[in-house]
């Protein structure tokens, strides 16, 4: 089925709106407490903003005529775009604070890669567009995890009495040289984790694109010189 480049375009256009309304409101909420946004608009905001990932992964599977390749190498996608939290609560089933929150965030991981997107548009260099992707991930990742850290850790973690003590755990964690803060609730210790994990895997490729980088201007030279 041939692809609509201008519904392409218009999805994508949604999607990151969608993707920074995430991140504008997740923000809020998290720095300012939980009294800032209502139940009732976080959880109207939540299905409105999976809906519209459900609608653009269902369409783009439509357009790609229903290929199983396309459910495979898009099934994450799928997978972090529903309502979860809408679910649970129809379901009228009781869980924690820290289930809600987490079932609240994973709409994130589909707005991380919208922006993403965004990075993408911004360069053309294959190998420069790779690394500038990578890079957006990895500081979103760090902002959200520093901003969630405080979120949890604030009122029970004496080291942690502003954003920028979590967000300066957060840079010491995600480079693997470790932070004089630890976390005492258990979302706490897991990001912790993640940040460590993160690290490992985003700073080998940032050794990667320098040297490449290095080696395609040396090979310049030499060209020019010969």
């Amino acid at each position: 089925m041939k692809k609509s480049k201008a519904l392409e375009k218009f999805l994508n256009a949604l999607v990151l709106l969608g993707s920074m309304a995430i991140i504008v409101i997740a923000s809020i909420e998290l720095l300012e407490g939980n009294n800032a946004l209502s139940e009732t608009f976080i959880l109207k905001f939540h299905l409105w903003i999976c809906g519209l990932f459900l609608a653009d992964f269902f369409v783009r599977w439509y357009t790609d005529g229903w290929t199983g390749r396309f459910f495979r190498h898009n099934i994450f996608f799928l997978l972090v775009s529903i309502p979860y939290l809408n679910i649970v609560y129809s379901l009228s089933t009781t869980i924690s604070h820290s289930t809600w929150l987490i079932l609240r965030l994973i709409p994130l991981a589909r707005g991380i890669y919208g922006v993403s997107l965004i990075v993408g548009w911004m360069t053309r260099s294959r190998i420069t567009n790779l690394f500038a992707t990578y890079l957006t991930i990895l500081f979103t990742t760090i902002y959200f995890c520093s901003i969630v850290f405080y979120y949890m850790e604030h009122d029970v973690n004496p080291p942690v009495k502003t954003y920028w003590d979590a967000f300066d755990w957060a840079l010491m964690n995600v480079t693997t040289v470790g932070s004089n803060i630890f976390g005492v609730t258990k979302i706490g210790q897991v990001l912790a984790v993640i940040l460590a994990s993160a690290g490992m895997i985003f700073f080998p490729i940032f050794t990667a694109y320098v040297t490449t980088k290095f080696q395609s201007k040396r090979k310049g030279v030499q060209d020019q010189t010969n």
